[in-house]
């Protein structure tokens, strides 16, 4: 993209109706850093939503709800007793791209590569759009497609709302990459909900070794309702080949991708069930 022009509103519905007039000549400007992954050189107007508000994290009821424009960094940085998206924040990229890069931007337009959608999905985020008035989207219907899509009208991403772990709940991620500043290979991140020493609930999902972030099904399935062990573990991890079209990128073959995305399922499960054992002592 070309940016020739900035419009700085000072509002959401000013932003929404300057996006709706613009049409496909306008997008929305926070971090920026997106930019870099769009070659094409199509004059565009950026529309800056920095001065709305929409940098935040405050914890409400049952929810913590983090504002669209809110950089990574302010993400890895928050701490919070029943707080887990640090973890996987501070894994992404460098530390110089986190202090720009938002968490909208990350969810708004998903790449390959993208590790937080593995992490929403996972822990059934919800991302509230402005429409004219806001509306929430649980993270399975948001990223069954594209999620630019939903943009394309003028509409704007104004917070992703993540619950609050609770007591009987362990949360556990795993990002696979070759340098610190490289593009995950494996992104893995898995909730599970404990009831006593057995898996009462679990959702695991999956990304950058798949055409696209998505949950694991039959990895849930041979999870729930038996104990929260190594070898159960290890025998859910090895259906993950049935949920997903495991690729062949960064020099790997598609059956090395699936092996790895194993592997680091059996991890993410087994800090899980560690991270919620913790909690219920």
């Amino acid at each position: 993209m070309k940016l020739c022009e900035f419009i700085r509103p000072a509002s959401l519905p000013a932003a929404r109706d300057n996006l709706r007039e613009l049409g496909r000549k306008g997008m929305i400007l926070a971090g920026g850093t997106a930019l870099h992954f769009m070659q094409d050189h199509t004059p565009v107007v950026a529309v800056d939503i920095t001065r709305l508000g929409l940098s935040f994290i405050k914890q409400e009821g049952a929810y913590y709800n983090v504002g669209a424009t809110t950089p990574l960094a302010d993400i890895q940085r928050y701490r919070a007793p029943r707080w887990a998206m640090h973890e996987i924040c501070r894994r992404i990229s460098t530390h110089q791209i986190r202090n720009v890069s938002t968490i909208g931007g990350n969810v708004c337009r998903v790449f390959p590569w993208a590790d937080l959608p593995v992490v929403l999905l996972a822990m059934d985020a919800r991302m509230v759009i402005y429409s004219g008035q806001e509306e929430e989207f649980p993270a399975d219907e948001y990223f069954k497609t594209q999620p630019a899509k939903r943009f394309l009208d003028g509409n704007i991403l104004t917070s992703v709302k993540v619950p609050a772990l609770q007591a009987h709940h362990g949360f556990g991620s795993i990002k696979v990459v070759r340098t610190e500043a490289s593009f995950a290979m494996v992104t893995i991140a898995a909730r599970l909900e404990l009831d006593g020493k057995n898996i009462k609930s679990a959702r695991v999902a999956a990304g950058s070794a798949i055409p696209f972030p998505r949950r694991l099904p039959s990895v849930e399935a041979a999870l729930v309702g038996r104990e929260a062990a190594a070898a159960v573990f290890k025998e859910a991890a090895a259906q993950a080949g049935q949920d997903a079209p495991w690729r062949g990128r960064e020099g790997m073959t598609p059956d090395y991708s699936r092996h790895l995305a194993e592997v680091s399922i059996l991890d993410a499960l087994e800090r899980a069930a560690t991270f919620a054992r913790e909690r219920a002592e």
